[in-house]
């Protein structure tokens, strides 16, 4: 158990640190869930009850869909949760979190094949084990946990992962401004709102290629131009 005593003051990795937790989640199976903590800074809730159904391969976009649910009532601990579908968020889909999620598909699909004991009851989710039950939102907490004892990182909460990437980014202030402005507001929202009438994703190659190259930057041998 994560003990709220033992979670780092500030909530957040510093740059190092960030570039820590990067590299030592690369390949992992939990890699594609804590990406997508850390760059659309939704819940753990949130990711739990993400259905395949929410990402459009196609136009490249992905929603998000806030869980009503309290500590008190049955939906919190229980799969029994609702999807608040008036409150839903859509994001650009970026292109390594594409390439991960068509590779955690590609993985849900094996598993069916080759495990005699997969439950195909779930398969409208994203975050499934191995044996195709529903993954506990306590696992990717716990598993955090592990990651900071054996790389000597500080204890976090999974909240503290878009802080950690958000710290990681602002190194250049431009586009740090345009990371937030994808990633921290839906679509619909900057439709409306002048002062993101003329971010798009086809004006903003650049940047999206610098974000997606700093989210694998535990594979580069190189400096991205958004590095120190």
């Amino acid at each position: 158990m994560l003990y709220l005593n033992e979670i780092n003051d500030e909530n957040t990795f510093d740059l190092k640190q960030t570039k820590a937790f990067l590299k030592a989640i690369k390949g992992s199976k939990y890699e594609c869930y804590f990406k997508l903590i850390m760059t659309y800074e939704i819940s753990r809730m949130e990711l739990v009850n993400m259905k395949w159904e929410d990402v459009d391969f196609d136009n490249d976009t992905i929603k998000v869909y806030p869980i009503k649910q309290g500590r008190n009532t049955k939906f919190y601990y229980g799969w029994d949760c609702k999807r608040k579908t008036n409150l839903v968020r859509e994001f650009p889909l970026l292109p390594n979190i594409k390439t991960l999620l068509l590779e955690l598909q590609e993985r849900q699909l094996q598993n069916s094949i080759l495990r005699d004991d997969y439950n195909f009851d779930n398969q409208e989710y994203i975050a499934l084990k191995d044996d195709g039950t529903r993954l506990n939102y306590n696992t990717l907490s716990r598993n955090l946990r592990y990651i900071g004892r054996d790389n000597n990182l500080p204890q976090i909460l999974l909240s503290g992962l878009a802080c950690s990437l958000d710290n990681f980014i602002c190194q250049k202030s431009h586009d740090y401004d345009y990371y937030r402005a994808w990633t921290r507001f839906d679509l619909k929202f900057k439709r409306t709102q002048t002062v993101y009438m003329n971010i798009n994703l086809k004006r903003n190659k650049r940047f999206l290629t610098n974000l997606n190259d700093l989210l694998d930057i535990a594979n580069q041998n190189h400096k991205s131009d958004m590095e120190m």
